[in-house]
């Protein structure tokens, strides 16, 4: 497998691992380092602790699905993801844009959500 088709999997596993609230197997992408800015702008979490803390809490409200190619370059990757924010009862939706960079392990060392919580919407 080369380099960009390890991407493409490593980028669909989380997006299925978002969906399963597997917070583990997602914290294992990550380096011991790595920083995560949900959305961009926001609070950012420093180290795999304070990672697992936010994905443990956010991860079960959502369900996401690409909706637009993988696009990779470098160490990096960006893709564009819709996802389907469930609480209360209710169901909200927003388009992101998600950005991963890789240390020499492979691991994500910095991950970054680009999205505008002004822009969630009752509709798909």
């Amino acid at each position: 497998m080369t380099e960009a088709e390890e991407t493409h999997k490593l980028v669909t596993d989380y997006i299925e691992m978002m969906c399963a609230s597997d917070v583990d197997g997602i914290i294992a992408l990550f380096a011991a380092n790595a920083t995560a800015e949900d959305p961009v702008g926001g609070d950012v979490q420093n180290g795999k602790q304070a990672i697992e803390a936010f994905y443990a809490k956010n991860a079960p409200l959502l369900q996401v699905e690409l909706c637009g190619p993988i696009c990779v370059a470098g160490n990096s990757v960006a893709f564009p993801i819709l996802a389907e924010l469930s609480m209360g009862g209710s169901k909200s939706y927003l388009n992101a844009i998600d950005t991963f960079e890789f240390g020499e392990d492979g691991k994500i060392v910095r991950m970054r959500a680009f999205w505008n919580p002004a822009e969630m919407r009752p509709q798909r």
